[in-house]
């Protein structure tokens, strides 16, 4: 499996480029996402163990929802979704030779998580179109709602943080749906192509691996659709 390093700008906001084949891109905002492909493990140790009091006082109680607040407006609840799915991220890699696998990219496929990836989605800063972007987010945050209830049975621990995310998500379907008409076949298009029960597995370890790529898939299309929320706020179309 290839990893490629490059420095690109998207938006106008300076990016990292770094995923399977090089076509996954995360804005890095000047943190380390876990759920990322980077190589550079030694400075993120130190950065884990800089961190680690401050993630082992994060809220776990049934009021985790209330004490975790959006500043802004809704194109940074992403932002928010993505530092949350990175310390889940975290947590689950701590199982041993569970994260950054050969068989990652094949597994994704299988699951059939959205994708933000392509000039036909509309998000991409080639050819942008706001209205098709945003049904596309939408209908993608609606689909991610069946793997977010598997990550809720997957990992009952993180129960609340989860649901935390899984309402964030459904606000933010809900505010893009008020800022943009959503075509009806996109409407159609937001139901799951996949069902609870097909993600579990009797082995823990394959269990624990689709949760990782799950919450990986949901980090990276979070990073993506933060910039094309920025940015659709900039156009008119």
């Amino acid at each position: 499996m290839e990893i490629i390093h490059s420095e690109v700008t998207v938006f106008g906001a300076h990016s990292l480029k770094c995923g399977l084949e090089g076509k996954d891109i995360g804005t890095r905002n000047g943190l380390y996402n876990f759920c990322s492909s980077s190589s550079a493990w030694p400075l993120v140790y130190l950065v884990i163990t800089a961190l680690l009091p401050l993630v082992s006082s994060a809220p776990t109680s049934t009021n985790y929802r209330s004490t975790h607040q959006t500043n802004g407006g809704f194109e940074n609840v992403p932002n928010l979704l993505v530092m949350e799915t990175g310390k889940l991220c975290t947590q689950i890699c701590k199982t041993p030779n569970l994260c950054r696998t050969s068989i990652e990219h094949s597994l994704r496929v299988d699951l059939k998580l959205p994708e933000i990836k392509n000039i036909e989605s509309g998000c991409l800063s080639t050819k942008f179109n706001k209205e098709k972007c945003l049904s596309k987010i939408y209908s993608d945050i609606l689909k991610f709602q069946v793997y977010l209830d598997f990550l809720k049975e997957s990992m009952p621990s993180s129960k609340n943080i989860i649901e935390f995310i899984q309402v964030k998500s459904i606000s933010l379907a809900d505010s893009v749906k008020n800022i943009v008409e959503i075509p009806s076949e996109d409407k159609e298009d937001s139901a799951p192509e996949i069902k609870v029960s097909d993600l579990h597995s009797e082995d823990p370890w394959n269990q624990n691996l689709t949760s990782y790529i799950i919450l990986q898939s949901l980090n990276e299309y979070m990073e993506k659709a933060a910039r094309a929320l920025r940015y659709s706020v900039t156009v008119t179309k």
